[in-house]
């Protein structure tokens, strides 16, 4: 067995294990028993998609949620680099990353849904292929696994839940998928109180 689908079963296994999700409150079409990162639509809307730089726009909107500075101002111009703009692939992302110190996983193929609903079952975004030519923001997923939501960067201020069916089918269209998934610690999770009397 290579070493990476190794890796992803046991990131697949403890992720089942460990599992911290933020509760969300069920509105309109969002499934029953719903998780997503919060994060508010006039954040969403600053990485709004207006000249082809959506690896940048789903990235740093993954960076807000994961509180990453570096990854949060890609689209300007900042104490971590110039404003990065237009289209990305796999290498551009490394080099931007590696020059501004954003320590992520850049994952390409088919393995990459797998990489996705471990990053979302562990609270963390992900920015992911979301046709031939496009990519969006994985912000939460349904307690079954069943449903993930989706922040589109042309239109950030709506989240879309899809089915994983649909996901599986839109994320990997494109040469199987790519995924970048900011390499954080995971997020603490909400206070819970326990009767100890």
């Amino acid at each position: 067995m290579p070493a990476l689908t190794r890796a992803v079963l046991l990131a697949a296994a403890i992720a089942a294990a460990h599992t911290w999700r933020q509760p969300h409150q069920a509105l309109g079409a969002d499934p029953p028993n719903a998780y997503l990162i919060e994060l508010p639509a006039e954040q969403r809307t600053r990485f709004r998609n207006t000249d082809g730089s959506c690896v940048q726009c789903s990235l740093s909107m993954a960076g807000v949620a994961a509180n990453v500075p570096a990854a949060q101002t890609l689209l300007w111009a900042s104490e971590f680099g110039p404003a990065l703009r237009g289209g990305s692939d796999p290498a551009r992302v490394t080099a931007y990353c590696n020059a501004r110190a954003i320590k992520a996983w850049n994952v390409t193929g088919p393995q990459t849904t797998a990489w996705v609903l471990w990053a979302l079952r562990t609270g963390r975004p992900a920015a992911i292929t979301w046709g031939p030519a496009h990519m969006i923001t994985a912000l939460g997923i349904s307690d079954d696994g069943q449903h993930i939501a989706v922040c589109d960067n042309n239109s950030p201020q709506r989240i879309d839940w899809v089915t994983i069916q649909q996901f599986t089918a839109r994320h990997q269209s494109y040469r199987g998928g790519w995924a970048i998934i900011l390499d954080t610690p995971r997020p603490a999770g909400p206070s819970s109180y326990t009767a100890w009397w």
